[in-house]
């Protein structure tokens, strides 16, 4: 548009978005763009992925001396930044990529050895830092001190044990777990913070809530049964750890059914019948929510065009049958119209107002309506310059002409046709209507089974973290 003029859209157009996003977080920006860039009116979910992306990373990389060695070459550009940025626009796709993301390089690097650490790992070998805290007695057998733990990551001495594969798998897989399902709750509550942005009341409880239910319902359930059983000595209570694999698959398969000697607590078997009970109502709940919504809005809308319709109609029959020759803005006059000497021919319905109200059409083919009033009567309505009748003023007689039905004396369409044009309008509206909830019945559908497939999906994806 022209400069100052004000910038006109089209209804169905959404408005650009734009991040100013600095030096650090622009690689960022660059990666959820490339996923889809989020609209003006969302949150920006480029800070959270400047902590979840790097973090993530390390878990699947975890590994001191291969994080260190990340670290040092991200740090080889960063130190020379200067130096490198002169020939910046000489660099090919293959420099630029790394210098591009030097920092994005850099975090990774430093949460790659951070997990290293955790996992006590220093390019495949464990490292003693802390000394550990298992000991060999007089029999030769390997014994844990009492009171003592080590003090950061895995201890070395499962390192070249039988068991230690089986161990350290299942650790990093819980661990896989509790930080995926932890991810996919902070983007629900990022669609939480939308919803309110935005004011949809419907997108919360249609939406947002058996979302949030059918999440942690299984796998915050899982969750929660992963910290559980680390909290309890199995050793102590002389029994052997459950299977959490089994137990997911009959929350499923056998709903409320547990075995005794595979239960973690004894309200087990009704806490689990719960859950799956409320995580399969949780599907309905998302499919037709929204839906149902949007048809009783629009039934409701419909029903008050109607009652409207059904309004005019009536006024107008009244209007048209009552056999009174005065119009009813002139007896609404009173007895002030008398006085003044006014005629009421200015107030005369067109057929052009019949059809807008969907008035009845005369046996004539025309609508009952008044004809123009004369320059008499025009002057009367307020053209005229005195009140005695001569010029200005009109008698009460002559104020009212005769009715008249000839096509002749009318400038409108007839009512037939202008009835016609209305109801191909409501009709056509009705369609677009009818077509805008369908659009959005299906997207409500590819939603949900995206959303329940997605789930199943992404949980099994984090086990990729330690694979």
């Amino acid at each position: 548009p022209p400069a100052g003029a004000p910038y006109a859209h089209a209804p169905d157009e959404r408005a650009p978005s734009y991040f100013a996003a600095g030096w650090l977080l622009a690689p960022y920006q660059a990666i959820v763009d490339g996923y889809g860039t989020p609209a003006c009116d969302e949150l920006n979910p480029a800070p959270f992925t400047a902590v979840t992306f790097p973090f993530l990373f390390g878990l699947m990389f975890g590994d001191i001396g291969h994080g260190l060695l990340l670290t040092a070459f991200a740090l080889s550009y960063i130190v020379r930044e200067r130096a490198i940025a002169k020939r910046e626009a000489r660099m090919d796709e293959l420099e630029a990529f790394p210098w591009k993301g030097r920092y994005v390089l850099l975090a990774m690097g430093l949460c790659a050895t951070y997990a290293g650490f955790v996992y006590n790992d220093l390019f495949g070998c464990s490292v003693d830092l802390f000394g550990s805290a298992w000991a060999r007695n007089a029999r030769g057998e390997l014994r844990k001190a009492a009171g003592r733990t080590y003090p950061f990551g895995l201890d070395p001495v499962w390192h070249g044990k039988p068991n230690a594969l089986s161990f350290v798998n299942s650790y990093k897989m819980k661990m896989s777990i509790i930080f995926g399902v932890a991810q996919m709750t902070l983007g629900l509550f990022c669609s939480l913070s939308n919803a309110i942005h935005r004011r949809r009341s419907l997108d919360v409880w249609a939406e947002w809530v058996p979302q949030l239910l059918f999440l942690q319902c299984i796998f915050g359930y899982l969750v929660f049964a992963i910290f559980y059983k680390w909290s309890v000595d199995w050793v102590a209570e002389a029994r052997r750890p459950p299977s959490l694999i089994t137990m997911l698959i009959n929350f499923f398969m056998r709903p409320g059914f547990v075995p005794k000697d595979e239960a973690l607590f004894d309200a087990q078997p009704r806490v689990q019948l719960l859950l799956v009970s409320l995580a399969l109502l949780c599907v309905p709940w998302m499919l037709c929510a929204k839906p149902y919504a949007a048809y009783s809005a629009l039934a409701a809308k419909r029903r008050r065009a109607l009652v409207h319709g059904a309004e005019g109609r009536r006024l107008l029959d009244d209007m048209s049958n009552s056999g009174d020759e005065t119009p009813p803005c002139a007896r609404s006059l009173g007895s002030a119209a008398d006085e003044s000497g006014l005629g009421a021919s200015c107030c005369d319905i067109t057929s052009a107002d019949a059809a807008a109200v969907g008035g009845p059409s005369h046996p004539s083919g025309g609508a009952r309506a008044r004809s123009r009033p004369s320059a008499t009567a025009t002057a009367a309505c307020g053209g005229g310059k005195g009140a005695d009748g001569s010029e200005a003023g009109l008698s009460r007689r002559g104020s009212y002409s005769a009715r008249g039905f000839a096509s002749s004396d009318l400038d409108v369409p007839s009512s037939r046709s202008a009835a016609a044009a209305a109801a191909a309008s409501k009709a056509a509206a009705d369609e677009a209507e009818s077509e805008a909830l369908m659009e959005s019945t299906v997207h409500v559908a590819i939603h949900t089974i995206e959303f329940v497939l997605g789930t199943v999906s992404n949980t099994a994806s984090y086990l990729r973290l330690w694979a």
